[in-house]
Parts: structure tokens; C-alpha cells; sequence
């Protein structure tokens, strides 16, 4: 679908800016009575965003959505200030535990030029070997990085302690089906014992950092 962007100078009609296109947008603008201050319409679900990665904000945000809805440790957080890209030539190399998915903090510039608080990276190598339930719960993963004051936080284990007890320590590299967490039918979480997070049980585990 082709879109028409057009700024018009509202006092002798000038045409300022005439663009069409058919892919995602955002857009900065200013207010000199409020004080100058950045007023942003974020619609980039799509695009190029450097030599290798792609913005795929148009395929998490949704199931991020829906994940933030349904559980309340994920209420906090707005998908809508996460840019989700999507590392797609990262191939297997000689690292021993090579993340699958990372989240971390926007810098400065973006956080005030598009405001995007955060940037949640995913390689498409994983991506393209998983199972739709398995991508949701790599997502509801890297969103339980983000606390409520804005940071980052930790694993509370070498994973999460829910994922693990509900899915098993294998739940991102498993060949079996593992539950859907957004089913109608998944209402509460497994937890593992305290004696049980004493235990070195993911050794050798390819996990998500």
C-alpha cells in the first residue's frame, strides 16, 4: 500500500515536503510555544537498520503486546518504547555460548530522536530453527530484563526460574513442543524450589543472555 506524506505551510498553502512510499515512518516535530520540545509518531515497523540487522517491529510488538497484557511482572513496560531488530547474517562461530536474543538500554541520541527506550536484538539464525512457542517465550524472557525503574535487571538464576521450572532448562534449543504461554489455558507459573537454584543445572546449556 502506497502512502502520501505531505507538509504544507498552512499560511499561503506552500508545499513543503510531497513523499510517497510504502513502508513504515516516523516523524519528529516541534512545537516553539511549548518550548521546543520533540513530539514523535513512531509507525517504523519496517527497514533496513544498518549493514545487517532489519527492524521487525511489525512481527514482535504484537506478541510483545499480548505478553505485556496477560502478565502483571510485565506490566510496566510499553513495547511501543522497544525498537526490535533483527540480526540477519549472524551465523555460528567458535564462541561457546552464543546469545540467541539481547536486550539493552538506547543511547542518549535515540532515546531522544525516536524514542525508543530500548533495543531488543534477535538473531534470525535462531529465529528461523524455533517454534512459534518457543519465540514467545523468548520474548516474554527478554522482557522480564526490563525493571520497573527502567534498567535492566539480571537473570535471577542462569535463566529465569519460572521459564525453566514451567519449561524446562532447554525451552529455547528443545525439538519437542514446549507450552504456550499465551494459550487461554496457561494461567500460572511453575516455580523452582529454593534448594533446586543451589544446584548447577545448566552447565554446557545454550541459554538466552
Amino acid at each position: 500500500m502506497k502512502k502520501v506524506l505531505k507538509v504544507i505551510n498552512k499560511e499561503n498553502g506552500e508545499l513543503l515536503e510531497d513523499l510517497t512510499f510504502d513502508g513504515g515512518y516516523n516523524i519528529i516535530f516541534t512545537n516553539l510555544s511549548d518550548g521546543g520540545n520533540l513530539r514523535r509518531i513512531r509507525k517504523l515497523d519496517n527497514g533496513k537498520f544498518g549493514d545487517k540487522h532489519w527492524i521487525k517491529n511489525y512481527q514482535y510488538r504484537p506478541t510483545a503486546l499480548r505478553l505485556v497484557d496477560k502478565f502483571k511482572e510485565l506490566n510496566h513496560i510499553d513495547p511501543y518504547k522497544i525498537l526490535f531488530i533483527e540480526d540477519m547474517e549472524w551465523e555460528p562461530g567458535t564462541a561457546k555460548n552464543p546469545w540467541i536474543a539481547k536486550t539493552k538500554l538506547a543511547n542518549k541520541e535515540m532515546r531522544e530522536m525516536l524514542g525508543y527506550e530500548y533495543i531488543l536484538e534477535i538473531r534470525n539464525y535462531y529465529i528461523e530453527r524455533m517454534q512459534r512457542e518457543q519465540i514467545v517465550a523468548l520474548l516474554y524472557h527478554e522482557l522480564l530484563h526490563i525493571d520497573k525503574d527502567g534498567s535492566l535487571k539480571n537473570h535471577d538464576i542462569e535463566d529465569w526460574g519460572n521459564l525453566v521450572a514451567t519449561l524446562g532448562k532447554d525451552w529455547a534449543t528443545t525439538k519437542a513442543r514446549i507450552k504456550d504461554i499465551l494459550d487461554e489455558e496457561f494461567e500460572v507459573w511453575n516455580q523452582l524450589e529454593p534448594v533446586a537454584k543451589q544446584l548447577n543445572m545448566f552447565t554446557g546449556i545454550r541459554m538466552v543472555r
